[in-house]
């Protein structure tokens, strides 16, 4: 009979549990990140985020969520920056897209945020919110060319 040591034992449950348990405190964190959201203490919210994305920096959800705190507490280029990230690891993750057309209409950046919005329509063609803003943008960029007759000056969409 083969008997094992204590410490390697230990050892052992450590390396089966320990994912488990990591996971079960990123997915605390993020709880926690959406309820202190909802409560509209939106710094509070994206630090318990952070402390999710560094348990599981994969996280495309959180990352979305983190980025729509920046954008709430004015910090649009760090929002951007998270939503890219979402984007990146999960790129049919049209909410993530919206979002970041969002903040691109914020900075007025109306030619990315049609971007945006372009990709959460592709990736999901009935999402609503998106399209009205993308059509919205879209009659933006296109208003000051068609006022002044220079049809022949028009942006490439």
């Amino acid at each position: 009979m083969n008997s094992i040591s204590l410490p390697a034992a230990l050892a052992i449950i450590a390396m089966l549990v320990g994912p488990a348990l990591g996971q079960a405190d990123a997915n605390y964190w993020f709880e926690r990140g959406t309820a202190l959201y909802r409560e509209g203490n939106y710094l509070e919210s994206m630090e318990a985020y952070d402390m999710a994305l560094e348990i599981n920096p994969q996280d495309a959800e959180a990352w979305n969520n983190k980025g729509i705190d920046l954008g709430m507490l004015g910090r649009h280029d760090e929002a951007i920056s998270a939503f890219d990230r979402a984007t990146s690891i999960n790129p049919s993750y049209a909410e993530a897209w919206y979002n970041m057309g969002v903040i691109f209409d914020m900075q007025e950046n109306y030619l990315a945020a049609i971007e945006a919005y372009k990709m959460a329509t592709r990736i999901d063609p009935s999402y609503q919110k998106a399209n009205v803003n993308k059509n919205l943008d879209i009659d933006m960029v296109m208003a000051p060319s068609l006022s002044c007759g220079c049809s022949g000056q028009l942006p490439a969409l």
